[in-house]
């Protein structure tokens, strides 16, 4: 009956302390843990101070037992809260133990109390005020260390407050009759406080809640990609700095792959932006489907995408990995009933064995897909050792470039673009030297695509075009310049703009300019480049679409463009006596110029009998080492008189009689 009565009333407790929050109930937990020890030197100060006030004028047994007893329980009563302090309590531990104090909070007021109105009764004038005393001032102090456990502190003040004061008023002694009184006021008021600090509490506590997690929520938002839900940038290079560190520490391998999509620039332009962040999110739904808890997949920016590949990282495995990567990736997408084919390139990069920081890792991996979408478009690649010293050679060059002083160190030559029909220059090519303190003469094909990455190549192309209009503002006013411009140089109005303002400044005649650029560079962003084309054409300049024939675009797309010229690859032109293939496409393509009608130059004639078969398939107008390499800008002037003077250097004028070996039947 007893045990029953027990558990009812612990029920009654323990079901009241679940109606708080995870929140509240760590909060009072804490606060307890803090608070409970010193509530217990104060009672068991308090309860001896009673003890020996009233010793003279009660039993022994009456004046000790509670004390002696309420000693050993407040001793392990502290012992326990200080030992839990250091030790994590589960939200489940700390509802029970606010059960227990709430329950301890009813119990030992009761015994306390009643103990001290025994005494009360035994005493005389002088120990009653004592005891009054005591009481009155532990009970203050006990409620308002409790005011945070709302329950605990009313049953406390009740408990040991009505009855004192009871007590007090019916003793007919006037100063201790006075002393119930103000005791009635000062509860009340106490209780008062005790409510509202209470309400504040919770308030406090609920506003830190809200404020942890409106700040978790931000630091998510701060961590993943908005779009895909993957983790971005920030926490990829968090992440990989980690697990470096564990890799390092436990002697383990550690794969990064660097994942670009190929032929996602083409959706955008094409079906818009909508479709393609649409496609991106697929994107990332596959990734996370093909590859398993061992992968993490973070979206750095556009459509590059990483991986962080902590086990079975052999370099089998992750060339294996790639490729089901890369199959999935080929299988067709669907966005709004778009159907919607890309490609995926992956490079990886193994640590320790290519390198040994985060940086470097990730530069290596960014590197194998630098050169895996030139070489093996669509494929996994891995960063080989043998590539470190072309990834040191590019870094230097980088720092180079950076810390160079263009306008002194960038020097013009020129290359001749001959007309075969009349052997006159009809325009020069202006090509790109780069003579650098730090590291040497270097290649425009080495500096050109480092520069676009450091984002260096705007203002290289503007001192460029400045010295070349410069040069060619001294030639006869029949020869045209022929400029190449890079797919950053037509990405903007703004730097279209300053192109421009770099023409109308100069003293060239704006119809003797021809801007180059490549069919790859036309199809990066294809409104955006139609706009700059059709601003650089409005000035009155050419547009010449460069190395013709090795891009990934489709001729509906290129018609759009308001072209003046073609460049027939010299791919297509090395050998072409020698070469059936290369003689059809060459065929095809010149025919294909006339009928749109534009001009076509056939680039890297450099024979007799590559000449013969251009002129025999009705070109006009070649360019190559046949007729003369590049040439400085300070030779430019005795080159061109030579030209004007001279016969040509090789006499054409019968080469259409001439058969290419390898095309005789």
């Amino acid at each position: 009956m007893i045990a029953e009565i027990i558990k009812k009333i612990w029920d009654l407790y323990y079901i009241r302390s679940r109606e708080n929050g995870p929140e509240i109930v760590r909060a009072q937990y804490e606060a307890c843990s803090s608070h409970l020890p010193l509530i217990h030197v104060i009672l068991l100060t308090s309860i001896w101070g009673v003890s020996l006030t009233s010793k003279d004028c009660a039993p022994a047994w009456l004046a000790f037992s509670v004390p002696v007893v309420f000693t050993v329980f407040s001793v392990m009563r502290i012992v326990h809260w200080t030992s839990t302090r250091s030790r994590f309590m589960t939200i489940g531990q700390a509802r029970k133990a606010m059960a227990r104090t709430r329950l301890l909070g009813g119990l030992l007021p009761v015994v306390v109390s009643c103990w001290a109105l025994a005494l009360f009764e035994v005493g005389d004038h002088v120990v009653r005020v004592n005891i009054a005393y005591f009481m009155a001032i532990s009970g203050v102090c006990i409620v308002v260390f409790l005011m945070h456990l709302r329950i605990a502190a009313y049953q406390i003040a009740i408990i040991v407050y009505v009855p004192l004061i009871g007590r007090l008023l019916l003793t007919g002694d006037t100063a201790l009759m006075t002393m119930g009184i103000n005791l009635a006021v000062a509860s009340a008021m106490l209780l008062t406080i005790v409510y509202v600090q209470s309400r504040h509490f919770r308030e406090a506590v609920y506003s830190k809640a809200a404020l942890q997690k409106a700040s978790e929520h931000n630091q998510t938002l701060a961590n993943l990609d908005s779009l895909t839900g993957l983790p971005n940038r920030r926490l990829f290079f968090s992440n990989l700095d980690d697990e470096i560190a564990f890799a390092q520490k436990n002697s383990r391998r550690l794969a990064v792959g660097i994942l670009d999509l190929d032929g996602f620039k083409a959706v955008n332009d094409l079906h818009g932006h909508n479709i393609g962040d649409q496609l991106l999110m697929q994107v990332a739904e596959r990734l996370n489907g093909v590859l398993g808890s061992h992968v993490l997949v973070s979206r750095l920016g556009g459509d590059e995408f990483a991986l962080l590949i902590k086990s079975r990282n052999s370099n089998s495995e992750l060339l294996l990995t790639g490729e089901k990567i890369c199959s999935v990736l080929r299988t067709p997408f669907f966005v709004e009933d778009v159907r919607i084919s890309i490609s995926g390139s992956i490079g990886y990069a193994v640590y320790p064995d290519v390198a040994r920081t985060p940086h470097e890792l990730y530069e290596c991996a960014d590197y194998a897909l630098y050169q895996n979408k030139r070489a093996n478009r669509g494929y996994p690649g891995l960063f080989a050792k043998e590539q470190a010293h072309e990834l040191e050679a590019r870094s230097m060059i980088e720092q180079a470039i950076r810390a160079a002083d263009l306008e002194k160190e960038l020097t013009v030559h020129f290359q001749p673009i001959i007309d075969i029909r009349s052997h006159r220059v009809a325009a020069l090519e202006a090509l790109a030297r780069w003579e650098s303190p730090m590291v040497g003469t270097v290649s425009p094909a080495v500096f050109i695509p480092i520069a676009e990455r450091s984002g260096k190549v705007g203002e290289i192309t503007l001192i460029l075009l400045k010295k070349a209009l410069a040069v060619a503002s001294e030639w006869p006013r029949d020869v045209n310049l022929s400029f190449n411009l890079s797919a950053h140089d037509v990405s903007s109005v703004e730097r279209v703009a300053k192109l421009a303002a770099v023409v109308m400044q100069s003293r060239v005649d704006p119809r003797r300019i021809d801007f180059e650029i490549t069919e790859t560079a036309a199809m990066g962003n294809v409104a955006q480049t139609r706009a700059a084309v059709a601003a650089l054409k409005t000035l009155g300049c050419g547009i010449s679409l460069d190395d013709f024939g090795t891009g990934f675009s489709s001729l509906t797309q290129l018609h759009a463009f308001p072209l003046t010229t073609i460049k027939i690859d010299r791919s297509f032109v090395s050998e072409l006596d020698k070469k059936p293939a290369s003689y059809k496409i060459v065929k095809s393509l010149l025919a294909l110029s006339r009928d749109m009608g534009v001009e076509c130059i056939v680039e890297g004639v450099e024979t007799a009998e590559e000449l013969a078969v251009v002129t025999g398939l009705g070109g006009r107008y070649v360019q190559g080492y046949y007729w003369s390499p590049p040439v400085p800008a300070s030779e430019l002037g005795a080159f061109l008189s030579a030209r004007k003077a001279d016969a040509p250097a090789h006499d054409v004028s019968k080469s259409e009689t001439i058969k290419p070996r390898a095309l005789v039947s």
